[in-house]
């Protein structure tokens, strides 16, 4: 997620933007403006962004003439003019549908669908569930933009509750909730094999797997070394080759489920980074998974869910618990248990 320039109107993000604001932070004061830019924009060979440069397409403060070698200061403003994206790469595939499980005035509570990633990120412009918000809710006024907020996040493959404010007020109040971990999140996983126990605590500690080419890989550390992290699970369901656990993380470290069931023998179904090989994940990203390695993963999505979110409604003063259903995949899988 891009930084936002202070001042400017928060994004609608049902459209494409025609042009990106991206302040310099104090810690890249003084780099060339190439660098910062692939610093921003990540997604993009150094070719493409030198030939943005030389087009006229990026502008640097109050009109300071941009060339490769300029070096950009702290505070200052650096604005990207987007060229229109060409018609045949719009997508025609119509946006999912995203189930309202709860409204008011303040707030809104969705069913996110797996697949569907929450934000922007990176080259990914379009087809997020904030973009479909704003769509559904456009703004009032321009200085207020749109109004949805998102309260948290869930990866783009994980579906379930996701708790959206209506105005800043409401989502400082509910973030608060969030940091002081009064927000009760309770999941439901399909997981490899049957733990032993009807229940239990995962406290393992997470670092960042040095290891891994993967560089959001996380790895739970037996040394004690690392963030401390802890889960509780308890098994619905137990079968021979899958079972069905309630997950309730106490800490929100990354990917924290994932690594604490793998770590105890029980990856989640098909988790393509913690589960059979990482390299899946990989070759996922680059859309060269074979039938052989899409059937080793059982599922095309990890088999994660949000089921439940707990929490105090912060206008309203009630105790509020949304609960979305069980989607369909996961459910199929333990029908299928011998």
């Amino acid at each position: 997620m891009l930084p936002r320039v202070p001042g400017d109107p928060p994004r609608d993000l049902s459209r494409r933007p025609d042009r990106l604001r991206v302040p310099v932070g104090p810690d890249q004061g003084g780099m060339r403006l190439d660098h910062f830019l692939r610093d921003v924009l990540f997604w993009r060979s150094r070719t493409s962004i030198r030939r943005l440069i030389e087009k006229g397409a990026v502008l640097v403060g109050e009109g300071r003439k941009a060339r490769p070698s300029l070096k950009v200061r702290p505070g200052e403003v650096v604005t990207i003019l987007l060229p229109p994206r060409p018609a045949e790469e719009i997508p025609s595939e119509p946006l999912p549908q995203v189930p309202i499980l709860y409204e008011d005035p303040y707030l809104l509570a969705v069913d996110k669908p797996a697949g569907l990633a929450v934000h922007p990120s990176g080259k990914r412009v379009e087809g997020t569930l904030i973009g479909i918000l704003h769509a559904r809710y456009p703004a009032r006024s321009e200085e207020e933009g749109p109004l949805p907020r998102l309260c948290h996040r869930l990866d783009k493959e994980t579906s379930g509750v996701l708790l959206v404010s209506k105005d800043e007020r409401t989502r400082g109040l509910l973030g608060r909730q969030f940091e002081e971990r009064k927000v009760v999140k309770t999941y439901l996983a399909v997981v490899e094999g049957a733990p032993d126990r009807t229940e239990g605590i995962i406290d393992l500690p997470l670092a960042p797997d040095p290891k891994s080419p993967i560089r959001l890989k996380m790895e739970a550390r037996r040394d004690g070394r690392g963030r401390p992290a802890l889960t509780r699970f308890k098994v619905l369901e137990r079968g021979e080759r899958f079972s069905l656990l309630e997950v309730r993380p106490a800490t929100g470290r990354q990917h924290q489920i994932r690594v604490h069931l793998a770590a105890v023998g029980h990856p989640v179904v098909g988790d393509k980074i913690y589960g059979p090989e990482e390299r899946l994940f990989l070759r996922a990203l680059e859309g060269r998974l074979t039938p052989e390695e899409k059937e080793r993963l059982i599922l095309p999505r990890h088999a994660l869910h949000a089921w439940k979110l707990r929490f105090h409604h912060p206008v309203e003063g009630k105790e509020m618990e949304i609960v979305a259903p069980l989607p369909a995949d996961m459910a199929g899988l333990m029908q299928v248990n011998p």
